[in-house]
C-alpha cells in the first residue's frame, strides 16, 4: 500500500468519525440531552435482541439438563439436590422467561461469592508470610 493510500484512509476514517460525532450532537440536541448519548439511548438490533434471547433460553435448558444428568439416582424425596433440580425444571416448563432470570441472578450471585474468594486470598496469604517473617525472627533471638 503507498503512502498516498493511506493517507487518504486515514483522511476518509477521520472524516467518517467527523460525520458520526455530528450525527450524535444532533440526536443529543433533538433528545435534549447535554452530555454524551447514553447506550441505552440507541436500541438495540432486532435481531441481536432476538440471538441474546435464543442464547440466554439455550443456555438456562442446557444448565437445567446437566443439573438434571448430575442429580442422584437413588435420591429420596426430600433430598436438596433433587428438590432443586426439580425445582428447576418445572420453573422452565412453566415460565422460561423467569427460569433464566432466577439462573442469571443465581450465576451472580456465584461470580461474587468467587470474586470475594479470590479477595480474601491475597490478603490472608500477606498475613501468613508477615507470621511467618515474625517467627522466624523469634526463633534467631532465642538461640
Amino acid at each position: 500500500m503507498k503512502a498516498a493510500d493511506t493517507t487518504s484512509g486515514a483522511s476518509l476514517l477521520s472524516s467518517l468519525n467527523a460525520h458520526i460525532e455530528q450525527a450524535a450532537r444532533a440526536a443529543r440536541e433533538a433528545q435534549g440531552l447535554d452530555g454524551p448519548v447514553a447506550a441505552s439511548t440507541w436500541p438495540a438490533l432486532r435481531s441481536a435482541r432476538r440471538f441474546a434471547e435464543t442464547w440466554e433460553r439455550l443456555g438456562a435448558e442446557l444448565q437445567v439438563q446437566q443439573a438434571r444428568q448430575r442429580a442422584p439416582q437413588n435420591a429420596g424425596p426430600l433430598n436438596p439436590h433433587r428438590l432443586m433440580v426439580e425445582t428447576l425444571a418445572r420453573m422452565g416448563e412453566l415460565s422460561p422467561h423467569y427460569l433464566r432470570r432466577f439462573l442469571a441472578h443465581a450465576e451472580t450471585l456465584m461470580w461474587l461469592e468467587q470474586a470475594q474468594g479470590q479477595l480474601k486470598q491475597p490478603a490472608a496469604q500477606a498475613r501468613g508470610r508477615a507470621g511467618k517473617t515474625v517467627k522466624a525472627g523469634r526463633g534467631k533471638r532465642s538461640a
